[in-house]
This record gives C-alpha cells, structure tokens and sequence, in this order.
C-alpha cells in the first residue's frame, strides 16, 4: 500500500515537471515530447498498456493546450501506434481518448484532419467496421465541414449520421436566401448515402430535411428536391428504366459538383439497378492484351 502511494506521489511529480517544461517554450515542450513518447515505451514494455495509452493523451492534450500542434501530433502518432501495436479494440474507452485529443486541434487544423483519418484507418483494421468507425467518421465530417471540404457528406454517409448532417445544413445556411446551398448540400447527402447502400439513412436525411424547411417556411418544390424524391422512390423500387430517366432528365439540375454525377452513374447505378459502369476502349484493350 505504502508502495503504491510513493510510486502515484512520483508520478504526479513526474506530470507537474512534464507540465512545467511544456509550458517553459519551444525547446522544454520538444523535450517533454521526447519523455512521454520514452515513458509511453517504457510502460509499454512493462506490460502498463493502460498507463502507456493515458500518459500519451495526457501529453498529447497537453501539448496542444499549450499551443504545440507539431508536437502533439507527432505523439498522438505514438499513441495510435500503440493501440495497433497491442491491437486495441474500438471501444468506448479508446474512442474517447482519440475525441479528448481531436476536441483540443484547432477546429481548422490540417492536423486535426489527418489525425482523424488515421484514427479512422486504425479502427477499420481493428473494429467492427470494414469501412471504419462511425463516430469517428463522423467527428471527421464535422471537421471537413467546416473547412468547407466536398468529402464531409462521405463521411457523415459512413457515420451512418443523417441527422446531423441536416443540423450542419440548416446552422450553415440560415437564410431564406440560400435554399440552391441548402438543395444541393441536401443532394450530395443523398447521393452519398445511396452510394453506401443505406436507404434508410438517405431517406432519414430527405425527410428530416423537408420537415426543417417547412417548419422555417422555406419552400420544398425546386427541382434538386424534386430530383431526390425521385430517386430515392426508384432506388426502393430497383426501377432500373425510370433511374435511367431520371438521371437523363435532370442531368443539367445535378451537375453543380462532380461527385454526384459520379456516384449516380458509378456505386448507386451499379449496386442499386446493376448497371455496370461504361469502360473506357482503350483501357479494355489493355486489359484484354494483359490476360492474353
């Protein structure tokens, strides 16, 4: 007992040095960087996995209350390596480890970014999920949404999140003014979902998104609406001829960003009304010369 209680005093006089030479500056916070990732593989190596994973996001945390990104980036690094290393699964306690780091990035950090997508990467290779983690794919599209990137509705699709995904819509375009922003935000959502296969979650969107427009008296008749009512009717009928028509018909209303005429006539097209997508001549000419 008494052994315990000496080696917590060491460790809490361990923190308050690290702290103080985080916040001495540039040089002690690089140094202190240097002693968590060593503490880290040293509880690591004495079998304190859970020791090694809490003192690399208290430092980590640390680092970026002090303003030191670079740093704590390079040891949030340590700790997703740790987790593959000791193949941790995803887990609440995990999860909430890479949200206490995520939460202290500035909000438009490219850091940020590319934590998350590594975050992302792990759990799919060691979670349920082939295609990653929901709630951090969605933590991702809240960060991508506000750096105003197209793949924010991808990764709100694979966080399975279509409900917020209609908030961030309606928080972002508040005036009666931006229902063509409002319509194709709608639109991307809808295409992205289709692209996953989840009808559910893209019908979810589509009427949560109706029901906000016509609680702010905004008006639902334009013709993206129009077009999304169309398609997810198809798309739960697998009514190949009228998607085909569909498509045709509004192709001019949904050519305001690449992606959507692009998962039309590529995923939705293909998994939903098992139309195989066009190749390219010279490329099935290559193909054929290399299997010959």
């Amino acid at each position: 007992m008494a052994a315990r209680r000496k080696r917590t005093a060491q460790g809490s006089k361990n923190d308050d040095d690290l702290a103080s030479m985080v916040q001495s500056g540039p040089q002690g916070a690089y140094e202190a960087l240097q002693l968590y990732r060593s503490r880290g593989i040293r509880l690591k190596n004495k079998n304190d996995i859970e020791g090694a994973m809490k003192s690399c996001t208290s430092g980590t945390v640390l680092l970026l209350e002090n303003g030191y990104e670079n740093a704590a980036a390079e040891l949030a690094d340590v700790l997703l390596e740790l987790f593959a290393e000791t193949h941790q699964p995803v887990s609440d306690e995990t999860r909430n480890m890479l949200f206490s780091i995520a939460d202290k990035f500035p909000s438009r950090s490219t850091h940020r970014i590319e934590f998350l997508k590594a975050c992302i990467k792990w759990s799919a290779e060691h979670g349920t999920k082939e295609g990653g983690d929901p709630a951090l794919h969605t933590k991702l599209g809240e960060c991508l949404w506000e750096t105003q990137d197209k793949n924010a509705a991808n990764h709100f699709a694979q966080g399975e999140a279509p409900t917020l995904y209609n908030e961030k819509i309606f928080s972002t375009f508040t005036n009666g003014s931006d229902v063509e922003s409002r319509d194709r935000a709608l639109t991307v959502g809808v295409v992205n979902f289709l692209a996953l296969e989840n009808l559910r979650d893209a019908n979810e969107l589509f009427r949560v998104y109706k029901r906000t427009a016509q609680q702010k008296s905004y008006k639902t008749n334009s013709a993206l609406i129009t077009f999304c009512e169309y398609l997810l009717q198809v798309s739960r009928r697998d009514a190949q001829p009228l998607f085909k028509q569909i498509v045709n018909e509004y192709a001019s209303v949904v050519d305001f960003d690449d992606q959507v005429p692009t998962l039309l006539m590529g995923p939705i097209a293909s998994k939903l009304f098992g139309i195989k997508p066009k190749v390219n001549p010279m490329m099935s000419m290559l193909q054929s010369m290399m299997s010959s």
